[in-house]
């Protein structure tokens, strides 16, 4: 997570808290009912770079996403994916846990569950696929 260009107004802390929070939601979530053994994993690079405080703890980013997956009996990985999202606009509130619905995108205030629904549409058209 990178968040260099948000200026002074904004405590550091919670983009650190926010990388954490993120992290924790890509990894420890279940994305697919498929199983893999390790060496068929998909390995997926996600770059949050906060650019603007627009205030209401509301932050404007642009998100990296990077994908690449091992080739079948050999050593090396191919990418499969290499993008960059420009529009990202979300609310976060430190400490306040990361929403996700897969059956509800936007509840009552919908930058609330933006960044998740973003992240979680990136791991799906990865997985969906047959990346």
């Amino acid at each position: 997570m990178v968040a260099n260009q948000v200026g002074t107004s904004v405590d550091r802390k919670v983009f650190t808290t926010l990388q954490n929070q993120i992290t924790e939601f890509l990894n420890n979530r279940r994305w697919t009912d498929d199983s893999y053994a390790q060496g068929e994993r998909i390995d997926c690079n996600f770059l949050l770079n906060v650019t603007q405080s627009v205030g209401n703890n509301t932050y404007k980013a642009s998100l990296t996403v990077q994908a690449t997956r091992p080739v079948f009996n050999s050593s090396y990985t191919t990418s499969v994916m290499n993008t960059m999202d420009n529009n990202i606009t979300f609310k976060y509130v430190e400490f306040q846990q990361l929403e996700f619905n897969e059956n509800r995108i936007a509840g009552n205030d919908a930058p609330v569950s933006n960044l998740t629904a973003t992240l979680a549409y990136y791991v799906y058209i990865i997985h969906g696929n047959g990346l």
